[in-house]
């Protein structure tokens, strides 16, 4: 007597039962990514190369991510010669760039994140874009462009564990070069002429002194002296030298610091 209900559960639960379709697999869509350093050109590997990030850009998760590593690019094609547009300068032989496949089944707005030069973590910068990206339309070339402002700033002299005499005078020694480590030297196409260097002695917050650095001779190396100031009775012995250099006409700057005791 029981085996027509069973029967009957047994139908309903068949009729209940959801069937779940087959994951829509995605296409493969090749991606390439090349980051530049402003008025310059391709951060290579040399410069440690950038970091890049590939996120979906509604969820945030991580499409693709690595490291961009390669030369520098055609000097003529990035810098010399005038771009015309949709020329594809930078995609030469062994050029810097990051390429990777991405699976997508649905037009996806990526953003991509630039993160370098790797090689120098005090000058670190970072850029972002949002891109477009279609299933199965690949972006190659050129690819998807970002450009990282600044300069790579370090102090050579004085050694951070040197002490001074208040009233002293001082050599300060600075290295300077493009993201990409493009030289900075004298009639370069990165004009030594063209950037303005120089150390600014604080204390407290407050600028105490600044003399400009002038170009050394040596590709990327400024140089001058600093005036160290006389102490009063409540002035703090501890000082900040900081390197304050760039390009005024490119907008292209970096620093450096260190601190310093002066003896009485």
């Amino acid at each position: 007597m029981l085996r027509p209900v069973v029967l009957t559960l047994l139908a309903a639960l068949t009729i209940h039962t959801v069937v779940q379709p087959a994951a829509h697999a995605g296409l493969p869509t090749k991606v390439t990514v090349r980051v530049l350093a402003h008025d310059a050109k391709l951060i290579g590997s040399v410069a440690g190369g950038v970091a890049i990030t590939v996120r979906d850009a509604a969820t945030g998760r991580i499409l693709a991510e690595g490291v961009q590593r390669g030369d520098t690019g055609s000097t003529d094609a990035i810098v010399r010669e005038p771009w015309v547009r949709g020329e594809q300068r930078l995609d030469t032989e062994g050029a810097a760039g990051f390429t990777a496949t991405l699976d997508l089944d649905a037009p996806t707005l990526v953003e991509v994140e630039a993160r370098g030069p790797m090689g120098f973590p005090t000058p670190q910068h970072r850029a972002t874009r949002t891109v477009r990206l279609v299933p199965g339309e690949d972006v190659a070339g050129n690819g998807i462009v970002l450009t990282l402002q600044g300069l790579i700033v370090n102090l050579i002299e004085p050694s951070t564990e040197a002490t001074f005499a208040a009233g002293d005078t001082i050599e300060v020694e600075a290295g300077m070069k493009l993201l990409c480590t493009c030289p900075i030297e004298e009639d370069g196409l990165w004009d030594a002429a063209d950037y303005d260097v120089r150390a600014e002695l604080w204390r407290g917050g407050e600028l105490v002194v600044s003399a400009p650095l002038d170009f050394s001779g040596r590709r990327n190396v400024f140089a001058g002296d600093l005036e160290l100031p006389t102490l009063e009775d409540d002035d703090s012995e501890v000082h900040e030298l900081r390197i304050v250099a760039g390009n005024p006409d490119q907008g292209n700057w970096g620093t450096d610091r260190a601190t310093y005791r002066l003896e009485r």
